[in-house]
């Protein structure tokens, strides 16, 4: 971001202010939708060309630039709210005017997600922008009749399927306001009573620093609902711990890594995308709460799996004591869980996901005070500091939000999404199993270089309708899509959170990635848990089955265990490649197979107990003599 000082620093923390202040006004006021969606639009120009320079490098007198085109932005907006009635009457037919300035609003928007997000999304959203007019020279299956600039326009700048459609909604109502709440808990010192906590309950063992890095992604992930905001807020603090451990910097990097993509399904926060499936759904934000709860438990648990034996492994040193308890911690700070606890109770009761959030701002706010260090308290001044920091931290998320508009735009009007489904129908004959695999290269292929809430849009748009034609619940099927999309982040060759990491440490960045994938490989098999077999789908919780339920965890938790045994190679001592591979085999097979009392269903988990049994009975025989 450019470094704004003076008069000018000023009239932005102004818009910083009115950025916040417009969802939070929305959050209590109704406002007509198209309104509502335009103006967040117009401060994402006026605030995002002046931060995000054109350049790395900016030349001098480089913003002036800058603030005509958000000047030219911010007057395509107003164009469109002088007349709205109208305006949206003439989607189908724009005047001159329309067409112009709706042509340089979705350049103004390329643009952006070039400075903001990255070139490689920039490219997608062009490639979605000329599949649109030029669908006739698309090959096969892909090709559509294509259509006239105007109609393309009109359909991405004067209805609510294109810049201003879900995914924008998504972003004023609902992540913004989250987003704000997660930097007024980080103003407040929540940061600082995480990491603490964690530190305090990892123990005195040889997996201790490991675990100490998972909890902690995992306790701050919740709260932050940013992979790489997680990833880089425990860096800092737990490569010195990592690194006295014995862990190398590319596997420090890897772990913490692995453990802050978590955050963006962990909830009640979460990320962007856990907004849209709410919306995409039609359910309330608790049921989703609900649906990841457990699939987060057993993403961490597998996470806990590899880090433990690896431990044992590499036999990596315990860390030294941190002089507090966790009960000392809980004392205290212990008052930072009050505003959580406050969200998933009002979550609870049917609160709106915007109710609740203002409220828990409130409560992070009036708790602020029961600390012991002044600098934590939210006086007026650091509400507002606090204000305009979340709202820049919210810029990014809303410039992919809004691009991803115009992708979505693009499956509504050419019926793209359909295409790749029957695709996809085709290659899978319709089987399930095939069809799951090629969603989940799909997604990964999809991710290679996009964020997760991009790869999950793109994802479900795609697969979900093959998912749903072969048999899978609509919720399973986004669920799917989700996680996918979460796990492409860590995946080589490209992943930020793992780079970002990297630096930290001062590892390779590609070598970050294969640990981090490495870490996170037994949790790629959670998808497949809980939409492979109908007993696993009782793992989301919703309309579960008791009996269901418990059959599922048991195989899911077994599978994750043997998968983590044959990555690591490692048990009480080192394992043969030929029972690595009868591991793997019978993890997928778990992932795949209901454990119920059948033969076909006991017999990949006799496989993976029979290969546990004989090592740790080889260790006992060896220690003996």
């Amino acid at each position: 971001m450019r470094e704004i000082k003076g008069v000018s620093a000023w009239v932005m923390g102004i818009f910083y202010v009115a950025f916040v202040g417009w969802s939070l006004y929305g959050a209590v006021t109704p406002i007509e939708t198209y309104i509502f969606r335009m103006v967040h639009m117009g401060l994402i120009f006026a605030l995002a060309f002046p931060a995000y320079p054109m350049l790395k490098k900016s030349f001098p007198k480089g913003w002036i630039a800058d603030v005509i085109l958000a000047a030219l932005g911010v007057a395509t907006i107003v164009w469109a709210l002088c007349d709205v009635d109208q305006f949206i009457r003439r989607s189908t037919l724009p005047d001159p005017p329309d067409f112009y300035f709706g042509l340089i609003a979705i350049i103004l928007l390329a643009e952006l997600s070039r400075r903001v997000v990255g070139m490689t999304f920039t490219l997608v959203l062009v490639g979605f922008f000329l599949y649109c007019w030029l669908g006739q020279f698309f090959p096969g299956p892909l090709a559509h009749k294509g259509y006239e600039l105007d109609r393309i326009v009109g359909h991405m700048y004067m209805t609510l399927e294109g810049m201003f459609g879900v995914p924008l909604s998504v972003s004023v109502s609902f992540v913004t306001l989250f987003v704000v709440y997660g930097t007024f808990m980080d103003v407040a010192g929540a940061g600082s009573f995480w990491m603490d906590l964690s530190l305090a309950i990892m123990g005195r063992h040889a997996a201790s620093a490991g675990r100490g890095a998972v909890i902690t992604t995992a306790l701050l992930g919740g709260p932050q609902g940013s992979g790489v905001a997680t990833t880089m807020s425990v860096a800092p603090v737990m490569w010195p711990i990592l690194k006295r451990a014995g862990y190398t910097p590319n596997m420090a990097a890897g772990l913490i890594a692995a453990g802050g993509i978590g955050a963006v399904i962990s909830p009640p926060l979460m990320g962007a995308a856990a907004f849209l499936i709410m919306q995409f759904l039609n359910v309330s934000f608790w049921d989703v709460v609900i649906m990841v709860t457990v699939p987060t438990l057993l993403y961490y648990l597998g996470t806990f799996f590899v880090v433990e034996l690896e431990a044992r492994k590499h036999n990596f040193m315990p860390p030294e004591s941190s002089g507090k308890n966790a009960g000392q911690v809980l004392k205290t700070q212990g008052h930072h869980l009050i505003s959580l606890i406050v969200l998933v109770i009002l979550l609870g009761m049917g609160r709106s996901p915007q109710s609740a959030a203002i409220w828990a701002i409130v409560a992070v706010i009036v708790t602020s005070f029961m600390s012991r260090d002044r600098n934590e308290w939210l006086t007026p001044k650091r509400i507002i500091l606090a204000a305009i920091e979340g709202a820049q931290n919210m810029i990014p998320v809303a410039v992919l939000l809004a691009g991803a508009g115009v992708i979505v735009g693009t499956f509504t009007l050419t019926g793209l999404g359909l295409k790749v489904s029957g695709l996809i129908m085709s290659l899978s004959g319709g089987i399930p199993t095939v069809a799951l695999f090629l969603a989940l290269l799909a997604s990964m292929i999809i991710g290679l270089s996009l964020p997760i809430t991009a790869t999950y849009i793109m994802t479900v748009v795609m697969v979900a309708p093959a998912l749903v034609k072969v048999g899978l619940p609509m919720h399973v099927a986004h669920l799917l899509a989700f996680y996918f999309a979460v796990l492409s982040e860590v995946s080589p060759p490209v992943g930020l959170s793992p780079s970002a990491a990297a630096a930290v440490t001062g590892g390779n960045p590609f070598g970050a990635m294969m640990q981090s994938w490495k870490y996170s490989l037994p949790a790629f098999l959670v998808p497949f848990l809980f939409s492979a077999t109908t007993v696993g789908a009782n793992l989301l919780i919703l309309d579960a089955h008791l009996g269901g339920f418990v059959m599922a965890l048991i195989s899911g938790s077994a599978a994750l265990f043997c998968l983590s045994i044959a990555i690591v190679g490692f048990l009480r001592g080192p394992i043969p490649l030929w029972q690595r591979a009868l591991l793997v085999v019978a993890s997928i097979d778990m992932a795949f197979t209901s454990i119920d009392f059948s033969l076909q269903g006991f017999i990949p988990l006799v496989i993976g107990a029979a290969v546990v049994v004989w090592n740790i009975t080889k260790y006992r025989r060896q220690q003996a003599k």
